[in-house]
């Protein structure tokens, strides 16, 4: 071999010995760091910590229902542990969140979604609940099931709480999921109604908001979601919020950035699936001042919408707008925004991973209304 090509084979020799080393360097550097960070749960990122929901809960089989979609299982009294919460979950005949018997007729019916049914915090500790006890010569009965728009929420009440004949209807809202979750049910409707829905409306939601390339590595390298955090909060957009008491509260950055990215000015007033809300909450309110009560529109916000909006404000635009249309229909409407803001500052009103509230969180909405209850003067 010529002098100058063992010079050049020596070169490529040592280029690839120290580019092999350096990559061995590299992957070593990374297992480790992946082995560190899943042996310290606090370091998890928040997306790789993962949100709970009770239809996906062992032990929780959905009901198909051709009015409503479908229905909490009946009879249910299991107990839920996650990294947030150990409760017992109990459901009646119905598969709704409350004990039997049920009363022959009551003073309250409250309608809603996940947030309503207790989750984490179980019958005593739900909101409905709390409310009964602060107005104790008054029946209540919570008809709240998961996923459940004003449009599931009017066929539960037409189907199980009409009969009732309540003096006051709470139909609660939470914006964060109930305009997708109205456009779901609408379009469940218009091909008929004949798959099982609870698998029908996450199949739809996969296609509506498809998983992007660097989320789905993000929950197969903790490094590469811990990176983005630290990345996120560079741009000072934090993946937590810390108290001086209590549980961080963990915040889903994506879908906070999504929604500002589809709702940057807000929500638009044309919006289908808002109007389809505000046609379905008319309807409930007719039959429900048909049958002689009141009716409430109850805003309950996210996490995302309480902590996020101190370094993105936008966030808060799309209920305002809802808000607003509500009340341009005349609508009587409680948000509890400002209430979970102003005594969520020194602990979390949600769950540190869990999307819905926890025991303060759920003591916060239950004083909101029992006050809107008692000024309203609807109750001696």
């Amino acid at each position: 071999m010529l002098p100058l090509d063992r010079a050049r084979w020596l070169l490529g020799s040592k280029a690839t010995i120290v580019f092999g080393a350096v990559a061995l360097l590299l992957g070593l550097t990374i297992y480790i760091g992946e082995q560190v960070i899943r042996a310290n749960p606090e370091w998890l990122p928040a997306k790789a910590q993962g949100i709970r929901s009770i239809t996906n809960q062992p032990g929780y089989r959905t009901v198909s229902d051709g009015d409503i979609g479908f229905l909490g299982p009946p009879h249910l009294r299991i107990r839920v542990s996650t990294e947030d919460f150990e409760n017992l979950q109990e459901t009646d005949a119905h598969g709704f969140p409350n004990r039997m018997p049920w009363p022959e007729t009551v003073d309250i019916v409250v309608l809603g979604d996940s947030l309503v049914v207790g989750a984490g915090v179980g019958i005593d500790g739900q909101f409905s609940t709390l409310i009964a006890q602060s107005l104790p010569n008054n029946q209540m009965v919570n008809l709240g099931i998961p996923g459940a728009a004003p449009n599931r929420q009017l066929r539960a009440f037409r189907k199980f709480g009409a009969s009732l004949r309540p003096k006051l209807v709470v139909s609660c809202i939470y914006l964060a999921a109930a305009l997708d979750n109205q456009y779901h049910f609408d379009s469940w409707l218009k091909e008929g109604a004949k798959a099982d829905y609870n698998q029908y409306r996450f199949e739809l939601a996969r296609r509506q908001y498809p998983t992007s390339f660097w989320t789905k590595v993000q929950k197969k390298s903790y490094i590469a979601g811990k990176l983005t955090e630290l990345a996120f909060r560079w741009w000072g957009i934090p993946d937590r919020i810390r108290f001086p008491s209590g549980p961080d509260a963990l915040l889903d950055i994506e879908s906070l950035r999504s929604r500002l990215r589809s709702q940057a000015t807000g929500l638009d007033r044309e919006d289908h699936r808002m109007l389809s809300m505000i046609e379905s909450l008319k309807e409930m309110r007719a039959l429900s001042q048909g049958g002689g009560a009141n009716f409430l529109v109850l805003l309950i916000p996210s996490k995302e919408e309480i902590y996020g909006a101190s370094f993105m404000p936008e966030v808060l635009k799309p209920a305002q707008t809802l808000e607003q249309r509500l009340k341009e229909e005349e609508f009587s409407v409680l948000s509890v925004y400002d209430a979970v803001r102003e005594r969520g500052k020194q602990q979390s009103a949600f769950f540190p991973r869990d999307i819905h509230l926890n025991a303060l969180g759920n003591q916060i909405v239950a004083d909101a209304l029992v006050n809107w209850i008692k000024k309203s003067g609807m109750f001696p």
